[in-house]
C-alpha cells in the first residue's frame, strides 16, 4: 500500500508529493528530533525530579517510534483536506476579506499558515455551506484549541448525540439538523479539559 493508496480510499485530494510537503512543513514546526536519551539533556536535579514523580527518562529503543511521527502524519492529513480562503469565497459566493471577517469573529475555522488560511472542509455541510449552529459552537472554543482536536472533536461519535437510534459525531450533528446546544456544551467540556 503506498501513500497515494491511503489517500485516495481516504477521499483526500491531494497528491503524494503535496502530502509530503505538508508533512515536511509540520515537521519543522514541531521542532527538533527527540533526544534518544532524555536524561541526557536534564540536569541531575530535573532528572531526580522528574523520575520522583514516575516519569520514565529511559533511552528510547530502537523499536520506539519517533513521536514526531503520529504527530505530523496526523496534522498533515488535516492540512490535506483544508481549502484556501478564495476557494470558500468562490463557494460561498463572497470575497475573500468576508471570509477573513468570518474568520476574525469565529464564525469559520481557520489555520494560519505560511501561505496564508487554511479552512477545513469537515466544517462544511454537503451543500458547501457552513454547518448550522458551527458558529456558535466555535465561539465556545478557546483559540488555543489544536486544529487536530477541533477536527477529531468534530469527527468522533459520543453517546450525547444521537440521531435516528445511532450515535453520531457532533458534525453529523449539525449537519444533519440537530439543535447546536448539545454540541456547545460538548465544545464546553473540550475546553476545560485541555
Amino acid at each position: 500500500m503506498t501513500v497515494a493508496d491511503v489517500l485516495q480510499r481516504a477521499g483526500v485530494a491531494v497528491s503524494e508529493q503535496e502530502f509530503a510537503r505538508l508533512v515536511d512543513s509540520v515537521l519543522a514546526e514541531v521542532g527538533p528530533a527527540p533526544v534518544v536519551d532524555p536524561a541526557s539533556a536534564l540536569s541531575a536535579k530535573e532528572a531526580a525530579a522528574l523520575t520522583a514523580v514516575g516519569a520514565d527518562l529511559r533511552p528510547r529503543g530502537r523499536r520506539e517510534r519517533d513521536p514526531r511521527a503520529d504527530a505530523a502524519a496526523t496534522y498533515a492529513a488535516v492540512l490535506a483536506t483544508t481549502e484556501s480562503v478564495a476557494a470558500v469565497a468562490k463557494r460561498l459566493g463572497i470575497d475573500g476579506s468576508r471570509v477573513r471577517h468570518r474568520l476574525a469573529r469565529r464564525q469559520l475555522l481557520g489555520i494560519r499558515r505560511a501561505d496564508g488560511w487554511r479552512l477545513p472542509t469537515w466544517q462544511f455541510g454537503a451543500d458547501g455551506r457552513p454547518l448550522p449552529g458551527l458558529e456558535q459552537v466555535l465561539r465556545v472554543v478557546g483559540d488555543d484549541v489544536h486544529p487536530v482536536v477541533l477536527a477529531r472533536f468534530f469527527a468522533t461519535r459520543v453517546p450525547e448525540l444521537r440521531m435516528a437510534g445511532a450515535t453520531v459525531s457532533p458534525r453529523e450533528w449539525l449537519a444533519g439538523g440537530g439543535a447546536p446546544q448539545p454540541v456547545v456544551e460538548l465544545a464546553r467540556a473540550l475546553d476545560v479539559l485541555l
